[in-house]
């Protein structure tokens, strides 16, 4: 089960997800922002992670410099909390499966900066 988020979001962990997907009523912000940026926020917010593939909590480990757990729940982002999407350049074809990170950077990606407002 995961951290209750605190009452107030700004000392909180940003948490990593592996779909730009909006899980509760709100006003929400997002933007792409660069991997050095996202390593930034990750080195001085710490993390939590709601990646639910093992494959992206292994690419991200990498490109994050960070221990990555496969965590698999339903994430809902608490008002002021921060998180970083791992986001797919284009929609995998249904049955398709990514197998290696050759296939995932074939396929490219991007990170956005998804902040829930109110």
């Amino acid at each position: 089960m995961p951290p209750e988020p605190p009452a107030s979001c700004s000392d909180a962990p940003v948490w990593l997800l592996n779909s730009p997907i909006i899980t509760t009523n709100g006003l929400f912000r997002c933007r792409t922002i660069s991997l050095d940026e996202a390593r930034a926020l990750v080195a001085e917010q710490g993390f939590e992670s709601a990646i639910g593939h093992a494959l992206t909590a292994t690419v991200l480990s990498d490109l994050l410099a960070i221990d990555c757990p496969v965590r698999r729940f339903e994430f809902q982002q608490a008002q002021g909390q921060l998180a970083i999407v791992f986001r797919l350049a284009q929609r995998i074809a249904e049955g398709l499966v990514l197998h290696d990170r050759a296939a995932i950077e074939k396929v490219g990606y991007s990170f956005l900066l998804l902040s829930r407002e109110e």
